[in-house]
């Protein structure tokens, strides 16, 4: 709301803007124009999170026909559509590649070791065996970093420069498996399945459905679990 109020404000002055149909240019000169540009502004923000693949040129075709009742579907059709391709189509497409590139892991790599859960791991130094997190209600501080089987970073403790610390029933399953299999002082890779991680939600703005997580974790202390005391 903040950013469209400036636009807004900005706009009482006259500019320009390049439409996306060949760079011809458009005037915003009035309080109407300022209003259309700001929704503009506001639709291209939220159609960004939801997907930066769209073709922008059919994005405005699409948003032209509908406003001048000159569609080519009828609304049902398109939400119908869009129904199916994002709760259907894109989950059991990000299952396939996941699943894949799960098993190019497991097989090109000696080091990963599996659990029955279908955690993929790599222990990079096992820390202190006599001092591990052993109840899904310890707490433990890391510094980790994760990515997506693209290799971009979503979460880095290490970018921000400081710990995380957190229960282990506080976070994805795959966590609190794979934070299990070290001690004190270890490091561990983890290839997280989706059915462990976020699922066919995903967390919207940064990880899509069935997305494979991979996180780089250091443990750096355990606080055990203490019943409370009565």
């Amino acid at each position: 709301m903040k950013k469209t109020i400036i636009v807004l404000t900005a706009a009482i002055l006259p500019f320009l803007i390049y439409s996306c149909n060949g760079g011809a240019s458009v005037s915003v000169k009035s309080e109407a124009d300022s209003v259309a540009y700001a929704i503009g502004l506001d639709v291209a923000s939220s159609l960004r999170n939801m997907d930066t693949t769209l073709n922008i040129n059919v994005v405005a075709a699409g948003l032209k026909d509908g406003y001048q009742q000159k569609s080519k579907w009828e609304h049902e059709q398109a939400v119908g559509f869009l129904r199916e391709y994002y709760n259907d189509r894109v989950p059991r497409r990000a299952q396939e590649a996941g699943e894949a590139f799960l098993r190019d892991i497991e097989t090109s790599n000696k080091n990963i070791q599996k659990t029955e859960s279908g955690l993929l791991y790599e222990i990079i130094e096992p820390g202190d065996p006599s001092f591990k997190p052993t109840d899904m209600r310890d707490r433990v501080k890391v510094t980790y970093e994760g990515r997506l089987k693209n290799d971009k970073v979503f979460d880095s403790s290490y970018e921000r420069g400081d710990t995380a610390e957190f229960g282990l029933n506080r976070v994805i399953t795959g966590w609190g498996e794979g934070l299990q299999l070290i001690g004190k002082g270890g490091k561990i890779k983890l290839y997280i399945p989706a059915e462990l991680a976020y699922g066919p939600a995903g967390q919207r703005g940064s990880i899509g459905p069935n997305e494979p997580l991979i996180f780089d974790v250091e443990l750096i202390d355990v606080i055990p679990y203490e019943e409370p005391r009565e």
